[in-house]
């Protein structure tokens, strides 16, 4: 029943985008004949070339503007730090600047080239991570970044995502990391993140600040902030369609249609994705939509509306034990045994996701002199969440955001000062129920076990100034303040009957300072120091166990964690052909939320006193010939508790962990690759390694997960069609895990004090073995 409501809706998806179509192709009828385009990797070197020029004469005019002169001062473009103004870098390029290919060239809402914060480590994927291939999940593309690892969880694109030991601990979706689209917040007020509603065709980059960063994204940015980049109208000038399939039943079909007009630049994606799944029980349907509309009121408003949705229907494994995965990695897991309180057979249990999520707001953006922006953004957020477990929960969480910004560039004694100030609120309700599950091989709702209701209500400010004291040398400062207030009531029932309520009302007021110095003595070459903050608050389901007993009640002393960063970074064009970036860290952790086993297998959140987490990030970009680049990105984490009793249950007592590993951070994380693209041609291909070291997954370092090496090769071919209905096509095909590699692609904190104890619970999802895949995308009209 579900696959045919699926396939009815986006049967409708379909005719609905080509109905969409008929303008666009219209216009493009009636538009003058242009030439036709070059080869695909030809127009991406002569962008970047476009790019560079475009660079020097704007940083031109920033110098005649900022000469002194009677009667006026110069400024250059207004500075941002809410995402949906992030800039880039206006840099000169008389002596063959560090390449901002990867770097977007302008501003979220409008077409004006604008600068980024100075003194953050940035990273960010190519535009070519995300064609001519299978683009089933954000991994593909994200793991070329340094600093950051994604590790597969309960859904096809739902991963757990780490940036310096950051959200390691979260075995699904995403915390204690920000996350964007499209200027967009994507984390709601809980501080939950999904990768769901990403679709990877859908990007043209995905940009990463490494480092506690509240003091520029507010709650939950412990780690920094992710930041996707959707295709502009120009950059599909038309209408795409991929299509794409390979091992293990997988499909995929999108369309994209998108393009500028003179005020409007206009792109909607859709997508369709289903599979068998690698692992037993987890077969899937997802369905993604993705609507932008850039409007150019007049020559200083633009406004910019936005609607994503997604829908997900998918089985859900259940993590294997060692043993287990070592005897068949490919089982649905489970012990194969249920009684009236356990259960952990995941076909048994039936096992399901069944969620959708929407986003619709917009931003808004007026330039109030040459040298002032305000941007206001505002945005509904709705998750409804239906998933079949051990219990069944149904959780709906409707949130409204706000942001103003507004930022000025002038100068202080004649040195260029940038500045921005900001303020925002937020409001998230939750419903949710539980109820027993009756394993009965259907997902069957039994016993009411739980209801609630709760609000977060988030309201703060922040400012920053950039102030270049000396030439080439940039000292930035911040401050971010946030009050979040916590409201949750609880019932809790036994047998249906009895209810127990619990509730909390919290009020937590956090501030983060920033500070950094930057140096760019040359335009080949940038250095920076940096100290930054985060913080992020406990949710509903912290505050609702007693810390004692782990049983339903409130946790009262609960703190919100908290962390400070320090990072020496570099990075410089060494040669013509040659980047490097290079990022030491260090990161003190205070009161980190921690999940302790506190009597029997009941569990609630501590704060450990404290961690530290220190280590290097390294990126390499060489290209010694035309179409050739060799790239890398390698991550080393040392990460330990410095004060910390753990317990086991009420009988054992505490046992101190410090200088023990904080479990499920891996060490080393080495990802390498190899790529050619022969302009004349068209033809291309890549060669791609993966290594990830071995981790513990407990506190008490007696079990870890193993590692592994993982190859990909992928070859491709554009070409390029010169006629009315086609303008061009491109075809992939990929072979991942070459060797057919047996490996666990994601573990999770287990407990027990011994590795014989600790082998007997569930920690393990297997990565996929041997896969192929291929595919095209066709540019019509």
């Amino acid at each position: 029943m579900w696959a045919r409501q699926y396939l009815s809706r986006f049967q409708f998806i379909l005719l609905f985008t080509l109905v969409l179509a008929v303008p666009f192709t219209a216009s493009r009828a009636l538009a003058q004949e242009e030439p036709a385009a070059g080869a695909v990797v030809e127009k991406s070197a002569r962008e970047r070339d476009l790019r560079d020029q475009l660079q020097k004469i704007l940083h031109e005019l920033e110098d005649l503007q900022q000469a002194p002169a009677a009667g006026a001062t110069g400024g250059a473009a207004a500075e941002p730090v809410q995402p949906s103004v992030v800039k880039e870098s206006i840099e000169p390029t008389l002596a063959e600047p560090i390449p901002q290919y990867e770097l977007s060239d302008v501003s979220i809402v409008s077409n004006r080239v604008q600068r980024r914060p100075e003194g953050l480590s940035l990273s960010a994927t190519e535009q070519s991570e995300t064609e001519s291939q299978p683009t089933r999940t954000m991994k593909e593309s994200m793991e070329s970044l340094p600093g950051v690892v994604l590790r597969q969880a309960n859904g096809p694109r739902d991963f757990s995502m780490m940036i310096r030991g950051q959200g390691a601990k979260t075995t699904f979706a995403v915390r204690d990391i920000k996350m964007y689209e499209d200027g967009f917040v994507q984390t709601q007020s809980d501080g939950l993140s999904r990768l769901d509603i990403h679709d990877p065709w859908f990007m043209r980059s995905v940009e990463v600040t490494r480092g506690a960063s509240s003091s520029l994204y507010d709650n939950y940015a412990l780690g920094g902030m992710v930041h996707f980049r959707t295709r502009r109208g120009s950059d599909i000038n038309g209408v795409e369609t991929f299509l794409s399939g390979g091992s293990f039943g997988y499909h995929k079909e999108g369309i994209a249609v998108g393009q500028q007009f003179e005020n409007l630049d206009a792109s909607l994606f859709v997508s369709n994705v289903g599979e068998d799944g690698f692992i037993r029980h987890s077969n899937y349907s997802t369905q993604t939509i993705n609507l932008n509309l850039r409007f150019r009121i007049d020559d200083k408003q633009n406004f910019y509306f936005k609607a994503i949705t997604n829908w997900l229907d998918a089985k859900v494994p259940t993590r294997l034990t060692q043993a287990q995965f070592t005897a068949d990695h490919r089982q649905a897991g489970g012990t194969g045994t249920c009684t009236s309180t356990s259960c952990s057979d995941s076909e048994r249990l039936a096992q399901r996701r069944l969620d959708r999520r929407t986003i619709v707001g917009g931003i808004y953006e007026r330039q109030i002199n040459a040298n002032t922006v305000l941007t206001i953004e505002a945005d509904y957020d709705v998750k409804d969440i239906n998933q079949t477990f051990s219990q069944i929960s149904d959780n709906v969480n409707p949130n409204f955001k706000h942001y103003a910004d507004l930022r000025h560039d002038g100068r202080l004694f004649d040195m260029p000062l940038r500045s921005y100030v900001g303020f925002f609120l937020s409001n998230m309700e939750q419903e949710a129920q539980t109820f027993q599950n009756l394993a009965d091989g259907y997902g069957t709702r039994g016993t009411l076990i739980q209801n609630s209701r709760g609000t977060i209500r988030n309201v703060g400010g922040r400012f920053r100034e950039e102030l270049e004291f000396l030439p080439k040398v940039t000292l930035a400062a911040g401050l971010g303040f946030e009050q979040s207030m916590l409201s949750v009531q609880s019932i809790a029932y036994t047998g249906g009957a009895n209810p127990s309520p619990a509730s909390a009302n919290r009020t937590f007021t956090n501030w983060a300072p920033e500070m950094s110095l930057s140096w760019k003595p040359t335009e080949a070459h940038r250095h920076w120091v940096r100290a930054s903050t985060g913080y992020g608050i406990p949710g509903f389901g912290n505050l609702l166990r007693n810390p004692v007993t782990g049983q339903p009640g409130t946790n009262f002393d609960l703190k919100p964690q908290k962390n400070l960063n320090f990072e020496l970074g570099t990075e410089s064009k060494l040669t013509q052909t040659l980047m490097v970036q290079l990022v030491g860290f260090w990161t003190f952790f205070k009161d980190e939320l921690i999940a302790q086993a506190v009597s029997g297998t009941n569990t609630a959140t501590v704060n450990a006193d404290s961690s530290q987490y220190r280590g290097i990030e390294a990126f390499y970009d060489w290209r010694p010939m035309t179409g050739l680049r060799f790239s890398g990105a390698y991550t080393h984490i040392e990460a330990k508790y410095i004060n910390f009793a753990d317990r086991l249950n009420t009988a054992a007592g505490f046992l101190v962990r410090d200088g023990k590993n904080v479990p499920n951070v891996p060490t080393d994380v080495l990802n390498t690759k190899v790529a050619y693209d022969h302009a004349a041609t068209g033809w291309g291909g890549w060669v791609e390694g993966s290594y990830y070291n071995s981790y513990f997954l407990n506190n008490s370092n007696t079990f870890s997960i193993p590692s592994y090496v993982v190859a990909n090769v992928n070859i491709h071919k554009n070409f390029e069609l010169k006629n009315s209905w086609f303008r061009f096509a491109k075809f992939y095909l990929e072979l991942d895990n070459i060797a057919d590699k047996k490996y666990a692609a994601s573990g999770q904190v287990i407990g027990g004090e011994t590795a014989g104890a600790a082998a007997g619970q569930q920690a393990f999802f297997a990565g996929y073995g041997r896969a192929i895949y291929g595919g095209v995308t066709f540019g019509l009209f």
